[in-house]
């Protein structure tokens, strides 16, 4: 008996050891934020308007809207997990050129938003942005899309099951935290030491908005297999577009098909 206690005692202590160690490898793995904003859409000679929105939890988020005249559509883009908003003004001349509008932002302790990123924080921080376009822009939801990029995937796809949206967008995403850790490392538990999951996969088989799930055929930080284990999870209606190009490669550049399939999914193909 005394051997079994003390047994069952080193496995816990074990699982809390790992999952101590998890936590802090999740946090350097999962978020890379920089703080100074090196360039503003003006680069492009885009007209914007530099916005500040307060979060339940008393966090300022940084962030951009770009309008477009005469526009019903209103795009609100999570980023990947790296730099901040001034890395994607790529994007921003995109969603400029589609002539819809866009809001782009900061998550907290990116940019100049305050805070530090966690998946909880994240998701308060989606809602925050989502109720500005409501509130402040008096934009309808129906005419909100949301699209997530890498670990934007997953706040989007968190945002679309608490807030009534147009569509979903996901490009290089995954299914979840657990599944990705699973396959890295398959000697351990990933399930009970993984504490932020982001778990996609159970999400939007609850979702019954159209969807369209975009990864790059040659992704080598987020293999296209977790794009097509998120879309198998998906429910209708959804589709999938994978395209030639990496984890870093700008599909809009990259493939000519997206950009027609983007208009014709946002409904812009009679513009």
């Amino acid at each position: 008996m005394i051997v079994f206690f003390k047994a069952t005692f080193a496995l816990i202590f074990f699982l809390i050891v790992m999952r101590v160690y998890f936590f802090l490898l999740e946090q350097q793995s999962l978020y890379y934020p920089t703080k100074v904003i090196t360039q503003t859409p003006s680069v492009y000679k885009i007209p914007y308007e530099d916005i500040c929105v307060d979060t339940i939890d008393k966090k300022k988020l940084h962030g951009w809207f770009v309008p477009a005249a005469g526009s019903q559509i209103t795009v609100i883009y999570f980023h990947g997990n790296a730099g901040n908003i001034s890395g994607r003004l790529h994007k921003v001349r995109f969603f400029h050129e589609l002539e819809v509008n866009l809001l782009i932002a900061d998550y907290r302790g990116y940019g100049k938003s305050t805070g530090i990123p966690t998946e909880k924080g994240l998701y308060i921080d989606a809602d925050a942005l989502y109720d500005y376009l409501v509130a402040i822009k008096h934009i309808r939801p129906e005419d909100i899309v949301v699209y997530g990029k890498s670990l934007g995937a997953g706040v989007a796809v968190e945002l679309a099951t608490r807030r009534n949206i147009r569509a979903l967008i996901v490009e290089g995403g995954f299914d979840s935290v657990v599944s990705v850790a699973g396959d890295l490392y398959p000697f351990l538990p990933a399930r009970l030491i993984v504490s932020q999951q982001y778990d996609n996969a159970r999400k939007i088989s609850r979702l019954h908005i159209p969807k369209l799930i975009v990864h790059g055929l040659q992704d080598d930080v987020m293999p296209i297999k977790y794009g097509r284990r998120l879309f198998d999870a998906a429910a209708e209606p959804k589709q999938f577009l994978p395209f030639p190009g990496g984890h870093n490669e700008d599909v809009y550049v990259v493939s000519d098909e997206y950009k027609q399939k983007l208009r014709a999914f946002l409904g812009l193909n009679n513009k």
